[in-house]
């Protein structure tokens, strides 16, 4: 199995990892167990196939397979690659069940027929028409998928602070 193309860690995702391998740097000589990979990779909430976890430690213990520790840089770099973003996922996922005709945007009709079936009561048409001018930020009567990332973000924030 290949590894996932390596993406930018945000500075929270950085800070995290760090914190992880920090933990198991015991000496504070900026190395961690490639042993340990696993154990890291879990205290960050990830969960592996048997084949994803062969490729992470094969990739951990380098080309000859003989490497014992990591190293800071490197942590990153696996991290980058195999720490997976749930949260973006599913909200792709949940985009393409309201994008039902597949255009890649969300129209009034497609937002109103999801609205009025999620919920304990259904939306009325100026309710939906509300939500769907304070989704749609650019004005131009449809939801992208950054606008639909926005408006998932906004409520799961909203929902905390409740």
């Amino acid at each position: 199995m290949a590894a996932p193309k390596a993406r930018a860690l945000g500075p929270e995702e950085k800070d995290e990892c760090m914190k992880i391998f920090d933990i198991f740097d015991r000496n504070a000589e900026n190395i961690a167990p490639v042993s340990d990979t696993m154990d890291m990779l879990t205290k960050l909430g990830q969960t592996y196939t048997k084949r994803e976890t062969e490729a992470i430690m094969k990739e951990a213990r380098g080309p000859k397979g003989d490497k014992k520790n990591i190293g800071p840089e490197e942590w990153l770099t696996l991290c980058s690659k195999w720490v997976r973003q749930d949260d973006e996922e599913e909200i792709l996922r949940a985009f393409k069940v309201f994008d039902a005709n597949g255009d890649g945007v969300i129209d009034f009709d497609e937002f109103k027929f999801i609205m009025q079936k999620v919920g304990e009561e259904p939306l009325t048409d100026a309710e939906v028409e509300e939500a769907m001018k304070e989704a749609d930020e650019d004005g131009n009567g449809v939801i992208d998928i950054p606008e639909f990332m926005d408006l998932i973000k906004k409520s799961k924030n909203a929902l905390k602070e409740s």
